[in-house]
């Protein structure tokens, strides 16, 4: 038997949202990260979509945890409520990136010293690395290791996404202590959840979650233990 389906198509939406204004928000503030930006501006059309775009992710990874919630909280309420915290911090850092940007682009013409471009794309890069490659990462680990625990998807859906947000958190926490990789290891160790994601989110769309059912293998609950 499975979940009513509203809430889950629209997790399903939000997951196809947060994927899209990603891309779309961070391809049109890219030109922030020019070294003449504050000397010579920039496209203020452009750059203030860009934003808009940026808060509807930080706004949509919160509300797919939000959507999420009840039934999650079936499987195992503390891990659930976890779950909900870490995205919400993951909406939190991206609005945090978001922000530098807006002063980035408030600033552009003025000429301030360059050392303040410095510091503010120093800040956006951290928040934005920490908030979608390790709290991002940390979040789908959880999410999948429910969705195992429960049987709300099929187990190869919920293994996918179980490795590829470790493969995440691994990527995040290597670039976050300063290891250089190059574009193509970034890509493998990303690529798993980006593509686990969009398959998650057509799934929900169309099938939906089952009920939660219990544990059938002692795989699964040390999966769930470890979370």
């Amino acid at each position: 038997m499975r979940t009513p389906n509203a809430p889950a198509r629209a997790a399903g939406i939000l997951f196809i949202v947060a994927s899209a204004t990603a891309i779309a928000g961070g391809s049109l503030l890219l030109p922030i990260t020019d070294s003449q930006f504050l000397a010579t501006g920039g496209n203020r059309a452009q750059l203030a979509s860009g934003a808009l775009l940026e808060i509807a992710l930080a706004l949509s990874v919160a509300a797919i945890a939000a959507m999420l919630w009840p039934v999650l909280r079936r499987v195992s309420e503390p891990v659930a409520a976890l779950y909900v915290a870490t995205r919400t911090l993951e909406g939190a850092l991206i609005a945090a990136g978001t922000l530098a940007a807006l002063v980035m682009t408030s600033l552009a013409g003025s000429h301030a010293p360059p050392a303040t471009g410095d510091a503010l794309l120093s800040g956006r890069d951290w928040a934005v690395r920490i908030g979608t490659l390790v709290v991002f990462g940390a979040s789908a680990v959880m999410l999948n290791a429910l969705l195992l625990r429960g049987r709300l998807v099929p187990p190869w859906l919920g293994w996918w996404g179980l490795i590829g947000g470790g493969l995440l958190v691994l990527r995040g926490a290597l670039e976050t202590f300063g290891m250089t990789l190059p574009a193509a290891v970034q890509a493998v160790l990303a690529a798993p959840i980006g593509l686990e994601e969009m398959v998650f989110a057509v799934w929900l769309l169309v099938k939906g979650l089952r009920e939660p059912g219990h544990v059938g293998s002692r795989a699964e609950a040390n999966v769930t233990a470890a979370v």
